[in-house]
């Protein structure tokens, strides 16, 4: 027979090594070949029926055509491996060299992982662990017919990293395992090293922030404040005491508690004022401006809170509008929004006080043009709100303000159709947006922005950019709606279906956070434009036309609409 041992490499990279031999890369030129000894190298005893081989690599192909296909890369696969008895064609079976002993690194892994897992033995992990050669199949990210398996290996390497105590490796596998972080204080704390401890808090707080939207649970900032008052150690910064509030307010308000979220975040917010932590007051009023959104009360609050900070600390102003940008532009997709956002605009154009009340003014002109620019009824006072917003917001160096407020001008420029000014603007507001410290609330906002007007080939250059432009960012769900709903239509508009389906199906999750309200019509029209993409019958498209076209109407969305009701009767 020739040689008698089979190794295959799985983990990390994928190689066949014959007895002594590996087999060059160079020589797998048909890849399905090498495709079909990886997928048998995976499969229990090395073998799979012919119809699963099928499935894996030709779901699509008829009977006579499959067959051919699967002699056709198996005769291949035997000629590089040079084993005439390589792979196996019989009774309905595809075998990987019957005759010959196979290993692969997958199984040494996976026996030693369950032997040490089973054992709770952490050393036993530790070596099992070593065994691990990296992700199984790096170079097939996207091959259906592996990823099962990948997930199930990870899941298994991350558990031997927890058994065998390797916290630092299972944080650079998993960025969000809060035990490791933990751990990882822990002995920190023990070590003497209180600071590195509360540098590992703190990345722990970013990363489950940006990645999961959550904060670290009970455990974890019990321990924070253990290593803050550790004795030994100088007092707590107004920032470090700060940063354990908060997460105690994020605690809270995850439990729906908010008579305690409220309490710990204005403890926060009056820390921030008083040591002056931009970062922590903007985090502060978030989370007060969404329990007072839940009581029904944002308006006031927030009116409130601006104005005081105008009075008592005008520097820290900018950053409670940062925190309720994100409630406002929530605010204007309720059914009475843009009623609501005008008249705090009128409050903050007409406020009065021992101030300097730039501010507010700038900030009321935005609201105001804002809520003129989504009714259609008044470009002319738009644009006038808007251009004032923009000049004030720019001299009181308010860049949140200024950046959206360029971004509705571009815009009202795109409804105007002077698209080459509204390229200028959305160019200037993108510069802006990312100067400022919540680019995922404004870039998305701005992107969404930018397809009013736009044809189906810019719209498709506007979803690319956008992506680039916004990778890596946590975007906010409520500001990123224009933008999935406008993507959604653009890929249906465009023939690509399932690309139009994703952006829907995130908005359409979205949208349930208002109660009916010009989101909800945004969703019917972009569902309509996907199903007379698709072919769907007249009256199906029609009944979702009408009810999108109804409902901005209940939401004083004349233009929006309009359009609905144009598209309803083009399909007449």
């Amino acid at each position: 027979m020739g040689y008698e041992q089979l190794t295959v490499q799985l983990l990390g990279g994928f190689s066949v090594t014959v007895g002594d031999h590996t087999t060059p890369d160079g020589r797998w030129r048909l890849k399905r070949a090498a495709d079909l000894v990886k997928l048998l190298a995976l499969a229990p005893r090395h073998r799979l029926p012919r119809e699963k081989v099928v499935e894996a690599f030709w779901p699509d192909s008829d009977p006579q055509s499959a067959a051919v296909n699967v002699r056709k890369v198996a005769f291949h696969a035997r000629r590089v491996l040079q084993l005439p008895d390589g792979i196996v064609l019989e009774e309905g079976m595809v075998r990987l060299a019957p005759n010959r002993r196979v290993s692969t690194d997958v199984q040494d892994f996976l026996a030693a992982a369950d032997r040490a897992l089973a054992a709770h033995d952490p050393e036993a992990c530790r070596a099992a662990a070593a065994q691990y050669g990296g992700e199984l199949l790096p170079d097939d990210p996207y091959a259906e017919w592996c990823s099962d398996e990948r997930r199930r290996l990870r899941s298994v390497y991350l558990d031997v990293l927890a058994c065998g105590q390797l916290w630092g490796r299972l944080v650079g596998e998993d960025p969000t395992n809060e035990r490791a972080h933990r751990e990882i204080m822990r002995v920190q704390l023990e070590g003497g090293d209180r600071t590195a401890a509360i540098r590992q808090f703190e990345q722990l707080s970013e990363t489950l922030r940006d990645e999961l939207g959550v904060s670290p649970d009970p455990e974890t900032v019990s321990l924070y404040e253990r290593i803050l008052d550790a004795e030994g150690r100088a007092a707590p910064t107004p920032a470090e005491r700060a940063r354990a509030l908060l997460a105690w307010s994020l605690v809270h308000w995850q439990r729906a508690d908010l008579e305690e979220t409220e309490r710990s975040a204005t403890e926060v917010r009056a820390l921030a004022i008083d040591a002056r932590l931009p970062r922590e007051l903007t985090e502060a009023s978030e989370l007060l401006g969404l329990v007072a959104y839940t009581r029904g009360a944002w308006r006031e609050v927030f009116a409130r809170s601006f104005l005081e900070s105008l009075t008592t600390t005008p520097d820290l102003a900018p950053f409670i509008l940062d925190a309720n940008m994100c409630m406002s532009e929530f605010a204007l997709g309720e059914v009475t929004g843009i009623g609501d956002v005008a008249r705090l605009g009128e409050e903050m154009i007409n406020a009065t006080g021992d101030a300097d009340v730039t501010q507010a003014s700038a900030l009321g002109h935005l609201l105001r043009g804002e809520a003129s620019l989504l009714s259609g009824n008044d470009a002319d006072q738009a644009r006038t709100d808007l251009v004032q917003a923009s000049e004030l917001h720019e001299r009181t160096s308010s860049v949140t303000g200024w950046a959206l407020s360029v971004a509705r001008l571009g815009q009202l420029d795109a409804v105007e159709h002077d698209q080459r000014a509204a390229h200028d603007r959305y160019r200037s507001a993108l510069r802006i947006a990312y100067e400022t410290s919540v680019p995922e609330h404004l870039l998305p906002c701005i992107y969404g922005a930018m397809f009013e007007g736009a044809g189906d080939v810019e719209a498709l250059a506007i979803i690319t950019t956008a992506e680039s432009g916004m990778s890596g960012l946590a975007v906010c769900d409520p500001c990123a709606m224009a933008f999935r709903i406008g993507a959604s239509m653009a890929c249906s508009r465009s023939g690509e279906p399932d690309r139009a389906r994703e952006y829907l199906s995130e908005a359409s999750r979205v949208a349930t956070m208002w109660s009916g309200g010009p989101w909800h019509a945004a969703v019917d029209e972009a569902e309509a434009t996907l199903q007379q993409a698709q072919g769907a019958e007249a009256s199906t498209v029609g009944g979702l036309l009408r009810r999108a076209a109804d409902a901005f109407d209940a939401a004083s969305r004349p233009r929006d609409s309009t359009r609905c009701r144009a598209s309803l009767a083009a399909l007449r």
